[in-house]
């Protein structure tokens, strides 16, 4: 007659931790309920004591070895290693890109005059203060030229930095401005 806990009933065959707590747990109280060494409570209590931490060493080893199992110890190494996110060690050879400064504001203002006639490139609404957005990222080396530049007002920028609107659309709208500004 197999277990339940056997390889072929789809258990692991091993002793679950949880339960080998419970039984200390439950061996350790009937141990001090009924003083079986003839009332010592002292020798009771060492018992108790030790199966209790014995039950909570097993639950901790059996923790460890599920985390092990199930990837958790590669995850928070992964996460926790400096070498793959600390900038400060990377060589110049292999960060190729470099930041781009922010646009002048003369381009800016060419921009927001002429092209976008004060108003937002995407929503088309009037703005007085608006924000000029960088189709591909300055961190990622987008230049400061007008094709990769697209005036927006503060709420369609927020959209824009989150990915709400891709930059293949913005790029869109520009590439619609542009060629409506040659004709």
């Amino acid at each position: 007659m197999s277990s339940k806990n056997s390889p072929e009933n789809g258990g692991s065959g091993e002793i679950v931790p949880a339960g080998v707590l419970l039984v200390s747990l439950i061996f350790g109280g009937y141990i001090v309920w009924n003083r079986p060494f003839g009332g010592s409570t002292g020798c009771v209590w060492w018992i108790f004591l030790a199966a209790s931490v014995l039950g909570l060493l097993y639950v901790g080893w059996g923790f460890r070895v599920v985390t092990k199992q199930s990837g958790v110890f590669a995850a928070v190494n992964w996460l926790f290693n400096d070498s793959h996110n600390d900038k400060s060690r990377s060589s110049p050879l292999n960060n190729t890109t470099e930041k781009t400064p922010p646009p002048p504001e003369s381009l800016k203002n060419e921009l927001y005059f002429q092209r976008a006639d004060r108003r937002c490139e995407w929503c088309e609404e009037r703005v007085d203060s608006p924000d000029v957005h960088h189709i591909m990222p300055r961190s990622e080396g987008g230049p400061n030229m007008p094709k990769n530049l697209i005036v927006l007002c503060p709420n369609c920028h927020r959209k824009a930095d989150s990915g709400t609107i891709s930059r293949s659309k913005l790029k869109y709208r520009v590439n619609e401005q542009l060629a409506d500004l040659e004709v």
